[in-house]
């Protein structure tokens, strides 16, 4: 084989029958308006830059390069020039110039794998020149190569065997979670297999599945699937954190803002088909940036309330942002091994759809893991009652004087175990209702005591009062001080309740917020006036001291006594007592109100701040 000429900057490319001798790049200086025809850009008149590098540097707008290629063989050799593809050129022109004869356009193909192809066949020992013209829409860099029609086939073949099963294995699985997810009737599950449908097909695209390869005649297809698929599959991950999470349960309003955020995306997706290309690329950036910051926030969060799956999907959310960031590096960068591009677009999708397959075998571990816990705990229940069966019989089989003193001794050691499971089962009920900020009661324990102190009341004929509390500017607290300085005024708040409630009958329970009710049974309007006051006056007076920052507190209170008028509900009280605290906060707070209950009262619709 005859040797490249020693000038050569890259040599033989890939051990091609072709050589690249030389590859030179159009200053953007000498690119005018209206664009150079071919024969102005081959003249002798137009400045060429050399460069040393497989990667051609591609400006926005229109670009000129000159690739010299030739054929050491004493024989004719087949060769193809690639180019990787991108759907931000709008288009590519291969002009072709060898030694005597003038320049002609060669015919181009876009491939299934989203590579520029031109054929070409070259004379023993012949140098030719080609000329490409690119239109692109954004800065980038991407590679060119020559290749024997072995090398070519044998790339091609393994990078389409790539590329399919990389979608191959997206689609399955995407397949076995919509199958396990039905078979289990998990909504997560469900909204996951959408969201790998929906990335095979991104994927599809991004290597070479796209519409424009379907019709390449047709540029208008150019990249107008992608910003849809990713907000469709942004959508779906969306759903699938939320009752991944359970958030539907504890934080409704972040499910409210993805309910709005998902009409949103369904909105640009459909817009999405008639924006250009430019701005479908930015809103695809954009929205998956944003998606990545906001999940990744929202999963810290979650772990900083114990949720157990939170640290690793921060970290799933994490690893894809690096993976989108080395994707970007090698799009506007020549950095190897950043610029192979599609490898790692195939590497990024099956990492992610792994990471999130872990995720949720983890899931499943710990649902098993507790499902397990459950069951030993019932087993050894079961165990425990079998063997006190058993004491049971065996007593019986003794004689008749020792059989009765006996059962009397194992009926009172059953009655105090089932004394003591009463009391723990009353602990553990309590637990439930106990606030875990305030220690204070909670609003469910503040439905059941009610109701039953309203019946207690309207059967003995006692009188029953009820004090709504409410921290005055406690929004503004928040706003100042922040949301911890809240709390903490709450259980400040909290710890005054617990000490003016002075029998054990009283109650004091958190309603919701920062407000607070307290329940007072045998006690008539003057006595709950009384307690009501000495509360106000001792959170007045008392110095809230918070990371060396005083802050200011009052309260407002309402109250309403139930003493057996008609027509009247547990409800009614509640509404009077309400309405009271609104008449406290609307005079200027600080203050007790009292109000007379009335079956036509309603519940206040206002903001007590």
């Amino acid at each position: 084989m005859t040797k490249a000429p020693q000038g050569s900057a890259l040599g033989a490319l890939g051990n091609s029958t072709v050589e690249i001798s030389a590859l030179y790049k159009v200053s953007q200086d000498d690119i005018q308006t209206p664009p150079k025809t071919i024969e102005q850009i081959a003249s002798a008149d137009t400045a060429w830059q050399k460069f040393d590098s497989q990667h051609l540097p591609i400006a926005e707008g229109g670009n000129w390069y000159k690739v010299v290629i030739y054929n050491p063989n004493q024989a004719f050799a087949t060769s193809f020039v690639t180019l990787g593809n991108d759907i931000v050129f709008s288009s590519f022109n291969v002009f072709s110039e060898a030694h005597g004869q003038q320049i002609h356009q060669e015919s181009t193909t876009l491939l299934a794998t989203n590579h520029w192809l031109t054929e070409l066949t070259l004379a023993p020992n012949e140098y030719r020149t080609l000329y490409i013209q690119l239109l692109s829409s954004s800065e980038l860099y991407r590679p060119i190569s020559v290749e024997s029609g072995q090398q070519f086939t044998t790339k091609q073949g393994s990078l389409q065997y790539r590329n399919a099963f990389a979608v191959g294995a997206v689609v399955a699985i995407a397949i076995m979670s919509l199958l396990l997810g039905i078979t289990v009737r998990d909504k997560a599950l469900a909204w996951l297999s959408v969201y790998f449908f929906i990335r095979a097909g991104l994927l599809s695209v991004l290597v070479g599945g796209h519409l424009y390869y379907l019709f390449p005649n047709h540029d208008e297809l150019r990249g107008i699937e992608l910003l849809a698929l990713v907000g469709l599959s942004t959508l779906a991950f969306i759903w699938f954190t939320i009752y991944l999470f359970q958030l539907t349960k504890h934080m409704p309003s972040v499910v409210k803002f993805a309910k709005f955020v998902s009409l949103l995306l369904i909105a640009i997706s459909l817009v999405s088909f008639y924006l250009p290309l430019s701005a479908i690329v930015l809103s695809t950036n954009i929205i998956f940036i944003a998606m990545l910051v906001a999940l990744f926030t929202l999963g810290l969060y979650l772990h900083q309330r114990k949720q157990r799956l939170a640290l690793l999907f921060s970290v799933i959310m994490a690893v894809q942002f690096l993976f989108g960031l080395i994707i970007s590096l090698g799009l506007f960068f020549d950095i190897s091994p950043f610029s192979a591009r599609e490898s790692l677009l195939v590497v990024s999708f099956l990492f992610n759809v792994i990471l999130v397959v872990v995720l949720i075998c983890r899931m499943y571990y710990y649902q098993m893991q507790d499902k397990q816990l459950a069951q030993k705990q019932a087993l050894a229940n079961a165990m425990t009652s079998k063997q006190a069966h058993e004491k049971l019989i065996a007593l019986q089989e003794e004689n008749q004087e020792e059989l009765e003193q006996r059962v009397q001794e194992r009926t009172l050691e059953l009655n105090i175990a089932l004394t003591e499971l009463e009391e723990a089962n009353r602990e553990l009920e309590q637990k439930n209702t106990i606030d875990e900020l305030t220690g204070l009661y909670n609003r469910r324990f503040y439905d059941q005591r009610m109701l039953a102190e309203y019946r207690r009341s309207k059967r003995n004929l006692t009188p029953l009062s009820l004090v709504v509390i409410d921290l005055d500017y406690f929004k503004r607290v928040n706003d100042k001080y922040g949301h911890l300085a809240g709390d903490q005024c709450l259980s400040w708040l909290a710890q005054h309740i617990k000490q003016s409630l002075k029998r054990s009958t009283d109650i004091g329970c958190r309603y919701g917020g920062e407000e607070f009710c307290l329940i007072l049974p045998d006690t008539d309007q003057a006595g709950a006036i009384n307690l009501a006051e000495e509360l106000r006056k001792a959170v007045q007076s008392f110095d809230f001291v918070y990371h060396e920052q005083h802050i200011a507190l009052t309260v407002s209170c309402g109250i309403a006594t139930y003493t057996q008028q008609e027509h009247i509900e547990p409800a009614h009280i509640f509404c009077a007592a309400d309405k009271a605290l609104y008449q406290a906060k609307h005079n200027g707070r600080n203050q007790i109100k009292t109000q007379d209950i009335s079956p036509d009262l309603l519940i206040q619709e206002h903001s007590h701040d």
